[in-house]
């Protein structure tokens, strides 16, 4: 009995970190990591102010929000997927007169899309993030993203 108990504690305490490891699919530790990296060199090397920043799951149909963007400000939006996407794409609308006009793009083929916003006035801008391409046979990943601006 007292080997069988000894047996069972040494398995509990030595197997359980392998058991509850997280699953390449649905954790989001390469996000959070990459993230990190990203407010690390544009704080530290650029002086930029993150101002926005959000990690969660893109399908197919992307995704999209609105922010108020300020004139006198230029803002850098940065987004980035795991292995499971080859093409993210970011498109930035302006509302005008309510119609989206598309003022920036970023659609190289890569999966860390970079663009630069120059408001020529306050107001209400889209940003769109779109899953131009995923890998292999996958219609889901996570992805991460940061809005930023330079500090006054």
């Amino acid at each position: 009995m007292r080997k069988s108990l000894i047996f069972i504690i040494f398995a509990l305490v030595f197997l359980t970190p392998f058991i509850l490891q997280a699953d390449i699919y649905t954790t989001m530790q390469e996000i959070v990591n990459t993230m990190e990296g990203y407010v690390i060199f544009l704080e530290d090397s650029l002086n930029q102010e993150i101002v926005h920043f959000q990690a969660d799951i893109i399908v197919e149909d992307g995704k999209s929000f609105s922010r108020t963007f300020h004139e006198g400000w230029t803002y850098g939006i940065t987004a980035f997927a795991d292995w499971r996407v080859t093409d993210l794409d970011i498109t930035i609308y302006k509302d005008v007169d309510g119609q989206w006009v598309e003022i920036e793009s970023d659609d190289a083929v890569d999966n860390h899309p970079t663009i630069t916003v120059v408001p020529s006035s306050t107001g209400i801008y889209l940003i769109e993030l779109e899953v131009y391409s995923f890998a292999e046979d996958y219609t889901v990943a996570h992805y991460g993203m940061l809005i930023y601006h330079e500090l006054h």
